[in-house]
């Protein structure tokens, strides 16, 4: 199947998470994502302006594997637990400790601490979701439970380490400082949620989770690490910088070793040579016989030849392009091989071109939900790019990789509109209006535009469709919709 999540990730860049889960009993799944983006007119994008190039370098990817999925409660139970394998690979590396053995344990730590991020990222948005629920306060303190029992489980495997041993040591520390800090933060999400409520019992669970994170600051600064002080700016910028290395740091661990080449280039050389060879005949088989015939006319003979290589170039120009043209739909402009280790996971493809509004299905025009005025205004002439990726994924070398079945990958995608907003105008004009005593009044209105993405997406003969509406000006994104908002 086929998931995605979509934000904003900073004021210029909107993120697509696509996730891509294959099925156990096939061996080798592949998937479709057919996107297209519509852009206004007015902001000059079009073959000219915005080349291929341009546009694979606005879209960014990073291709990482799906976080396996367990709750905090099963993080620390049984054999097939992550505190299990973290444990397993630190008594491995104490009892020999080589560098390969060192590894395995720094591997299975960043896998622990993703594993908890997404583990507190869902049962913190299931309170946050029923805040007013009847069981929102058994919810809290169950949260407050297992996060202070999956934090401990944790730091207890600090005393099997040993002082002597320092490098691990600073590896351990990363990984609970990541973590500590993740439990913060969400710890903090849930009691925003719940903050407004008068209910009694609420007010107790909001108690126990403050006196959870009082108590994660104390121990932050026992160690050492960073935290937020209040009124202090230095200490909070280095904060930012710090967890923003932390957590590349830590999900490195997830991320896929990836190679990008040009799709199809051999068969592409092999089809220009041939519209290179199919000219060079057609220009030998119509200039000899006038040289066989005109051979006392050298000055006309030279003045045929001229011409007939001039058509030569452009009968080859013509047979390359439609070479290519016929190539298009089977082949992309790209193709990224992933690995793990050393040993191929899958591939993606991806295709940009220009297209017009009669090449768009009509299910995704409706999608598009174009109102009356916009339909009937000839000059609104909508500049649509579509945006092509196909996705394999071999699911027998995902299964069992570092003690997990991992059930897919994440394509993380953030298209930068920076280049999109050079021609837009001022981000807000002045209006005028008269007030109760018609007195007359200025006022200041946002000047917007908005940008159109409506994804298909198409996996084991099922296709589904999805609509974003980004609203931005001069000075970046001011909102994302979809279709149900």
């Amino acid at each position: 199947m086929i998931d995605i999540q979509t934000k904003i990730h900073d004021k210029f860049s909107i993120e697509f998470k696509v996730g891509f889960s294959g099925r156990e009993d096939i061996k080798v799944d592949h998937f479709d994502v057919n996107s297209w983006i519509f852009l206004p007119n007015g902001l000059d994008i079009n073959k000219s302006t915005y080349s291929k190039d341009r546009f694979f370098s606005d879209m960014k990817s990073n291709v990482r594997l799906l976080t396996p999925a367990f709750t905090l409660k099963q993080m620390v139970d049984g054999e097939g637990s992550p505190i299990h394998h973290v444990r397993k690979a630190l008594e491995t590396w104490l009892s020999e400790p080589t560098q390969d053995h060192l590894d395995e344990f720094e591997f299975q730590l960043k896998l622990f601490a993703s594993i908890f991020k997404s583990s507190i990222r869902n049962e913190s948005a299931n309170i946050m979701t029923h805040a007013d629920d009847s069981l929102t306060y058994e919810r809290c303190m169950v949260y407050a439970d297992d996060v202070s029992r999956v934090l401990q489980a944790f730091r207890r495997l600090r005393d099997l380490v040993g002082p002597n041993h320092e490098e691990t040591l600073t590896k351990f520390g990363f990984a609970d400082e990541f973590i500590s800090h993740q439990a913060g933060i969400r710890t903090m999400k849930v009691l925003e949620a719940i903050s407004a409520s008068n209910r009694h019992e609420l007010k107790d669970a909001y108690k126990a989770l403050a006196d959870m994170l009082d108590d994660e600051k104390e121990y932050k600064t026992e160690r050492g690490y960073s935290h937020v002080v209040n009124d202090d700016r230095d200490n909070n910028r280095r904060l930012i910088y710090r967890h923003s290395l932390l957590k590349k740091y830590i999900e490195s661990a997830l991320f896929l070793k990836s190679n990008t080449t040009q799709d199809g280039q051999a068969v592409k050389q092999i089809s220009f040579s041939l519209a290179a060879g199919l000219a060079m005949m057609v220009y030998l088989m119509v200039t000899m016989p006038f040289q066989k015939y005109l051979g006392n006319y050298p000055s006309l003979i030279f003045f045929i030849l001229v011409l007939f290589y001039i058509l030569k170039d452009r009968i080859k120009e013509l047979t390359r392009w439609l070479f290519a043209y016929q190539l298009k739909d089977k082949y992309y402009d790209n193709k990224t091989v992933v690995n793990i280790k050393d040993r191929k996971v899958g591939w993606i493809k991806e295709g940009m071109d220009f297209i017009t509004d009669d090449k768009v299905p009509e299910e995704v025009l409706k999608l598009r939900n174009r109102n009356r005025l916009e339909a009937d205004n000839k000059l609104l002439d909508e500049k649509i790019i579509l945006y092509r990726k196909r996705v394999e994924i071999d699911n027998a070398v995902l299964k069992n990789q570092y003690n997990y079945d991992f059930k897919g990958i994440n394509d993380i995608i953030r298209y930068h509109i920076n280049y999109l907003t050079k021609k837009m105008d001022n981000p807000e004009s002045m209006v005028t209006s008269l007030d109760e005593n018609h007195q007359l009044l200025t006022l200041t209105a946002e000047r917007v535009y908005f940008l159109h993405f409506v994804l298909q997406f198409k996996w084991n003969d099922q296709v589904e469709y999805k609509a974003f509406h980004v609203m931005v000006n001069r000075d970046g994104i001011l909102d994302i919709k979809t279709n149900e908002q």
